[in-house]
C-alpha cells in the first residue's frame, strides 16, 4: 500500500466532512487554484493555513500532516488507566 501523503488525509477528511476544497480553499486563506495547486504539486500550506486548515477539518496539524495523532495515543492511555481503576474498584465490591 502506498504511503498516504497530507493532502490524501485532507481530501478524505473533506468527503467525510462533506466539504469542498473551495471552503477548505478560504479557510486557508487563498484562492481555490492555490489550493489546487498544493494539492497537485503536493506542496504545504503556511503555517497559518495549515492550522486553520487542520481546525476546520477537526484534526491536529500532526495528523494532517503525518497521519499520526499524539493526542490520540494520550487519550488511549487515558482510558486504559481508567478502565483498570474501574476493573479494581469492581472487585473490590463483589460479593
Amino acid at each position: 500500500m502506498a504511503k498516504e501523503n497530507m493532502w490524501v488525509r485532507v481530501n478524505r477528511l473533506l468527503k467525510q466532512n462533506k466539504v469542498s476544497q473551495s471552503m477548505a480553499a478560504e479557510v486557508c486563506g487563498v484562492k481555490l487554484r492555490t489550493f489546487q495547486g498544493w494539492i497537485h504539486k503536493d506542496y504545504y500550506p503556511t503555517v497559518l493555513g495549515g492550522y486553520a486548515l487542520a481546525r476546520f477539518l477537526g484534526v491536529t496539524v500532526e495528523y494532517m500532516v503525518t497521519g499520526r495523532d499524539a493526542d490520540a495515543k494520550r487519550q488511549i492511555e487515558t482510558a486504559r488507566t481508567m478502565l483498570k481503576e474501574a476493573d479494581e474498584k469492581l472487585k473490590s465490591i463483589r460479593v
